[in-house]
């Protein structure tokens, strides 16, 4: 979310709807085909093979709900969960409230912007920088200091893992009217919904405006209207590249998707994982 994004947008409101979690709660079919859809499928196996490979503790940028942060925590890693937005924030206390007592007592949960992130005396041996958090700074001094604040809260040989969309892939003009979803279900209540989004051209700091609105279909045959809108920066590879560099940090795998396949200008996505510099 971007760091001014109220409680009530529909984006925080519909979130675990638009982007299912396999491994909390019940999955379905259409969730495997929400997550293949959007490019996600395969994140939180990704992350959790990082923090196999390089241990804990875990720093999670932009935690929203905590479809990454439970699985890891259910693994056995501690795990401190940041995000700007205490609504999301509720949600992700909610579900640990379902949890084990040893899985909530590996999850930190901490209300800060990542932009100043500043945990006193946390040394993480891996931070992660999930879907799309840092296009979600529409600035771009915003992202750097996000990811030198990452930098930061980093031991010596700490290791970063991050995803971003490839710019390359996504419409770069304006929409001449907003565009429906395919229907999808409200797991709050069981009520069927479309989502309705109209993108703006992309401007010339390379921001893209995203608005539009939720109907909802209530038992009654009333439909419920919610509004969200976002702004989100397109990075590409080379943006990436020099704003880790200016960080500290170096990328040592790169891939076009979650499951390793080798980086083109046609992948849909931006994998990487890396280490700070020497």
């Amino acid at each position: 979310m971007n760091p001014d994004t109220p409680a009530d947008d529909a984006s925080i409101l519909y979130y675990d709807a638009d982007y299912p979690s396999l491994e909390i709660g019940s999955a379905c079919r259409d969730d495997v085909s929400a997550l293949v859809r959007m490019g996600l499928l395969g994140d939180v196996g990704f992350y959790g093979e990082q923090a196999a490979a390089h241990g804990g503790p875990i720093l999670e940028l932009g935690c929203g709900t905590g479809r990454i942060a439970i699985p890891l925590a259910r693994m056995g890693f501690a795990i401190w969960a940041v995000d700007v937005a205490e609504a999301m924030l509720d949600q992700l206390r909610a579900k640990l409230a379902a949890e084990s007592p040893d899985v909530r007592a590996r999850v930190r949960i901490i209300h800060q912007n990542a932009v100043d992130l500043d945990v006193p005396g946390l040394a993480a041996s891996l931070v992660l920088l999930p879907f799309n958090l840092l296009m979600m700074q529409p600035d771009h001094d915003q992202a750097r200091r996000t990811l030198a604040a990452a930098a930061r809260h980093l031991t010596p040989d700490g290791r970063f893992a991050l995803d971003i969309m490839n710019p390359a892939t996504l419409p770069q003009e304006a929409d001449s009217a907003p565009a429906p979803s395919q229907p999808r279900r409200n797991p709050r209540t069981g009520n069927p919904y479309i989502r309705h989004a109209q993108i703006s051209a992309v401007n010339r700091r390379q921001v893209q405006h995203v608005t539009g609105w939720y109907d909802e279909l209530l038992p009654d045959g009333g439909i419920r209207t919610t509004r969200f809108a976002f702004d989100w920066r397109m990075i590409d590879r080379a943006d990436l590249a020099a704003m880790l560099a200016d960080a500290g940090l170096v990328i040592d795998q790169l891939a076009g998707d979650f499951d390793g396949s080798p980086w083109t200008e046609d992948s849909r996505r931006i994998v990487a994982a890396g280490r700070r510099a020497p």
